[in-house]
Formats: C-alpha cells, structure tokens, sequence
C-alpha cells in the first residue's frame, strides 16, 4: 500500500488499541475488530470464520465511498454512536444492508418514512425514487407508504416517474390498482354529497344540523352513531374538498371516532380497505392517539 495514504485514527489508533486496519479509497482507517464484529454479522463472519481475511491485519474495501464510511462507522462505534438524520440516512443504508447492520437499517427506514411524509407526499418522481430504494434494501414498510402516496397522483406522472426510476412491474400495478380504487370511492363519496348553484356555479359544502353533518337529502352522518363507513366518507369528502363547518373541530372528532374503531378493524374486517385507502396526513392522525 501507498506511504502516502492518510490515517484516520479516531476509531482506535490514537490509544493504540486497534489491531485491523481497513483500506477506503486512498485512507487507512485503523480499527478494533471486536467492535465491527459486535455490530456486523458480516464482518463477524469475515474476520472470525475461515476466510482470508481473517488473518490480515490490513483489509482494503473496494468501491467504498470513504467519506459514507466514515460516517458508518461513528454510527457503530459505541464512544461516539452518531445519531441517524436525514442528511446521512441516504448515506448509511446501502452499508447498513451490505454488512446487515440490523438496527441501523430500521432506524435508516424511520427516518426515510419521516422524510417522505415532511417533503415528499406531493412528488412522485420523489416517491419513486424511494420505491425504488425500499426494493433495493428490503424496506418493506417504507414501500408501503410510497405506494399508497403515489395512487394518490395521476397515471401521467406514474408513467414519467417509471422513467427515471425503474421500480417492479408488482409495486408499479399496485399503485395503479389502488389509484383506480381511489377514484371509485371518490365517484361513490360524490353520490352524497351536497350540491347547490348560486350564480350558475356548483358548490359543494357541508350542512350542520346539530350533531349532524349531512351530504345530500339521502346520505348523512351522525357523530353519535357506530356507522364507519359513513364516518370514513365524511373524513374523505372534508379532505378532498377542503369542506368546512361552522364548528372547526368535526373532523377532529371524526378522527377520534375512527381511532376508537381502527383499535378494532381485524385484517378481514370490510373497511379495512378503506382505512389503508384514506389520505396520509389523515392515517398519520389516526396513528397520534
């Protein structure tokens, strides 16, 4: 190896503890095995196990980015256990998933679910890319939200977004399914919904009746009743049209109603297409108890 390679000792050369060096582009990184063996299975099975590395003291890693692995490795190191944000999340979760660093994978997906749900909802081409990610990584739970989000778009933005980010043919026809699912229950919601004309232009609007909001002379719903499909409709049409009533805090306690019957939805229980179908903000409100 080249004389002329810069030594990081932050990881144990400093106290002369280390005894592996591991080789990242054109840096040597002085090591202790016994702390990448504690967070890696991978690196436990390449430097305990009979491979060739195990009896080398100096180990390069090709095509590593020094700078992301750097970054790693604070995040693994027990004196310094560098908190995951959303600035080297991106970084961390091809490293955490290569040398199966389980805890830093999940806590990388948290923070991803957060970022999508603070910057990303409206952008498809961004939600794709993180499909794209969750494929690649196994993120299970990230992918279902990118999808659920992406049906909320149109097919036009789907078909433009596929050709930057290749997802698979199954989570590409899953968002088309349940966009086309979304757009059902959006024509059945319009159904009983209250219209009137004023000045040749269609409104659309809640009447309040007591403890009664009403969408048309045959639908309505009652806060007081045990009806969850209703109440599903009534969150859904308030979203999608912005509605308002003169009482600011209905939807709120539409939101409570649903929190008290989502504790009771079975995975067989017939709304619970409906609960996953609802929009984000409002499932994330749900989850706020």
């Amino acid at each position: 190896m080249s004389s002329e390679m810069e030594v990081n000792n932050e990881f144990g050369g400093e106290t002369g503890q280390s005894d592996l060096t591991l080789v990242v582009e054109d840096h040597k990184i002085p090591v202790l095995k016994a702390v990448l063996c504690i967070a890696s299975p991978v690196f436990r099975a390449m430097l305990e196990s009979d491979f060739q590395e195990k009896s080398k003291r100096e180990i390069p890693l090709p095509g590593k980015s020094y700078e992301d692995f750097v970054e790693f490795l604070k995040c693994i190191y027990p004196d310094k256990m560098k908190k995951i944000t959303e600035k080297n999340a991106y970084k961390l979760l091809p490293l955490a998933h290569e040398y199966e660093v389980k805890k830093m994978e999940k806590r990388c997906q948290k923070v991803l679910i957060q970022a999508v749900r603070n910057s990303h909802m409206k952008n498809v081409m961004e939600l794709y890319r993180h499909i794209h990610m969750s494929e690649t990584y196994r993120l299970e739970e990230l992918k279902k939200i990118c999808i659920y989000l992406a049906s909320e778009h149109n097919l036009e933005q789907f078909k433009v977004a596929r050709q930057t980010y290749q997802i698979s043919d199954a989570s590409h026809y899953m968002i088309i399914e349940l966009a086309l699912r979304r757009h059902e229950l959006d024509k059945q919601d319009e159904g009983c919904l209250s219209l009137k004309t004023e000045d040749g232009k269609e409104q659309r609007g809640f009447l309040r009746y007591d403890d009664i909001v009403k969408f048309s002379l045959t639908g309505k719903v009652n806060l007081n009743e045990s009806d969850t499909a209703r109440t599903l409709r009534a969150l859904r049409l308030s979203e999608r049209f912005k509605i308002t009533t003169n009482e600011t805090d209905v939807k709120s306690r539409m939101i409570r109603k649903l929190q008290n019957d989502s504790t009771k939805t079975p995975d067989n229980d017939p709304h619970k297409e409906e609960f996953d179908l609802l929009p984000e903000r409002i499932k994330i409100a749900l989850k706020n108890k």
